[in-house]
C-alpha cells in the first residue's frame, strides 16, 4: 500500500503467453490456408496435392525450433553479433545474384538441396538486430548525421542496392519504412527524418515510374478495370475473390479464385482467397490476429526498460505489422501490386523461418518483462 492505494499482481496471462499463443495459431492458420489454396493446383502441376503444404508443414517445424532458440538466447551475446550477422547477410544477397535461381523473372533464391531460401529474409532481420544495438549505443549523438546516419546508411543502403538488382523493390521500401520508424523512436531531429521520408518516397516513385513493368503496376493500380486481361489481372481478380466473399464467405475450401484464376494465390494474394471463402468477419478475425499482435508487441516495446531490447522489439513488430498492412493493401488495391506475403499465413520457407525466429525474440523480451502491476 502506498499513499492509502493497493497494488496487485494483474490477474490475467503474462504478456509472453500471450505472444507464444498468438503466434502459434497464426502459424497453424497459415498451414492451414496453404493447404486449402494449393490443394488443386499442386495436384495438376506437380500430380501430388500435399506437395506444398508438406513443404510448409516441414518449414513450420524447423520455424518452431527457431522459435524455442530465440527465447533462450542471451541477447546481450546476440547483439555482440549484430554486425557480423549484418554482413553474412550483405554477402548471401550479392551470392544470390551469382548463383540463385531466377522464378518469374526475379533472382531471389539461393538453392540448398530440394529448398529454396531467401537471403533478404534474413537481411531484414540483421538490419533489426544492427539497427536496435547502433542506435542504442549512439543514444545521445543522434544529432551528428556522420556518426548518427552514415555508418548503418553505407550498410544497409548497399543491402537495398543488391535486392534491386533481385529485383525486389517492396522488400526496399519496407525496410525504408523500418529504418525510419527506428530513427524516429530514437528520437532523431525532425530535420533528418523528413530528409528520409522525401528521399523514400521520391525515389521509391522513380524506381516504379522509369521501369517498364514497375510502372505497368503503377497505372493498373491507378486504374484496376483498365486492362483486366494484361497488366491489371492480377489486382482485377483479387478484388473478384474479396467481392465474392460478401459478409460471411463461400465457404472454406468452396472459393474459386485459387482454381487458376487468381496467379500466387497462396503467396502474393492470400488474403484474397481468405476473404473470399471467410467472407468480411473471417477477413476482419485475420486482421484482429495482427491488431493484437501489434499491440502486445508495442506493448513489449514500451515496457521493456533495456533501450536495446525496447528497439528490438518494436523493430520486430513494425517489421511483421507493416508487412501484413502492405499485404493487405496489394489486395485490396490501396497500394501497387508488390509482391509482398502475408507474414505467418503465405507459403514460403524461409519467410516463415526467419518471422518465427524474430517473433521468439519478441518473446524473449516479453519473458524479461518487470511485473505488470495496477491500482485498486
Amino acid at each position: 500500500m502506498v499513499n492509502g492505494e493497493i497494488f496487485l499482481k494483474k490477474p490475467s496471462w503474462p504478456l509472453y503467453r500471450k505472444l507464444t499463443a498468438l503466434i502459434l495459431a497464426l502459424t497453424g492458420l497459415g498451414v492451414v490456408m496453404v493447404a486449402n489454396t494449393t490443394f488443386v493446383f499442386a495436384g495438376q502441376k506437380y500430380g501430388n496435392p500435399y506437395f506444398f503444404v508438406k513443404k510448409e508443414i516441414l518449414w513450420a517445424a524447423l520455424g518452431f525450433i527457431a522459435f524455442i532458440f530465440a527465447q533462450k538466447i542471451d541477447l546481450n551475446n546476440l547483439r555482440r553479433f549484430s554486425r557480423p550477422i549484418l554482413l553474412t547477410a550483405l554477402f548471401l544477397l550479392i551470392a544470390v545474384l551469382v548463383f540463385g535461381k531466377e522464378i518469374n523473372g526475379a533472382k531471389r533464391w539461393l538453392g540448398i538441396g530440394p529448398f529454396s531460401f531467401q537471403p533478404s529474409e534474413l537481411f531484414k532481420i540483421a538490419v533489426i538486430l544492427y539497427l536496435a544495438d547502433f542506435l542504442d549505443r549512439k543514444n545521445g549523438k543522434i544529432l551528428d548525421p556522420r556518426r548518427s546516419f552514415v555508418p548503418p546508411g553505407l550498410l544497409i543502403g548497399l543491402g537495398m542496392v543488391l535486392m534491386l538488382k533481385e529485383p525486389d523493390l517492396g522488400t526496399v521500401i519496407l525496410l525504408a519504412a523500418i529504418v525510419i520508424i527506428f530513427y524516429f523512436i530514437a528520437d532523431a531531429p525532425l530535420k533528418y527524418l523528413s530528409i528520409m521520408i522525401v528521399t523514400v518516397i521520391v525515389g521509391g516513385g522513380l524506381m516504379m515510374w522509369l521501369e517498364p513493368f514497375r510502372r505497368a503496376r503503377l497505372l493498373a493500380f491507378l486504374n484496376p478495370w483498365g486492362d483486366t486481361a494484361k497488366t491489371s489481372y492480377h489486382i482485377s481478380q483479387s478484388l473478384i475473390g474479396v467481392g465474392n466473399g460478401g459478409l460471411f464467405g463461400v465457404g472454406l475450401g468452396q472459393g474459386c479464385q485459387k482454381l487458376f484464376y487468381l496467379p500466387e494465390g497462396h503467396t502474393d494474394f492470400i488474403f484474397a482467397n481468405i476473404a473470399e471463402e471467410l467472407g468480411f468477419f473471417g477477413s476482419t478475425f485475420f486482421i484482429a490476429l495482427f491488431l493484437f499482435l501489434f499491440h502486445w508487441g508495442m506493448q513489449t516495446a514500451k515496457r521493456t526498460p533495456d533501450r536495446f531490447r525496447s528497439l528490438l522489439a518494436a523493430g520486430i513488430t513494425a517489421l511483421i505489422g507493416l508487412q501484413a498492412i502492405s499485404h493487405i493493401s496489394v489486395v485490396i488495391s490501396l497500394l501497387p501490386t508488390k509482391g509482398i506475403t502475408l507474414p505467418f499465413i503465405s507459403y514460403g520457407g524461409s519467410s516463415l523461418l526467419f518471422t518465427l525466429f524474430a517473433s521468439g525474440l519478441l518473446v524473449n523480451i516479453a519473458r524479461n518483462l518487470p511485473p505488470d502491476d495496477f491500482r485498486i
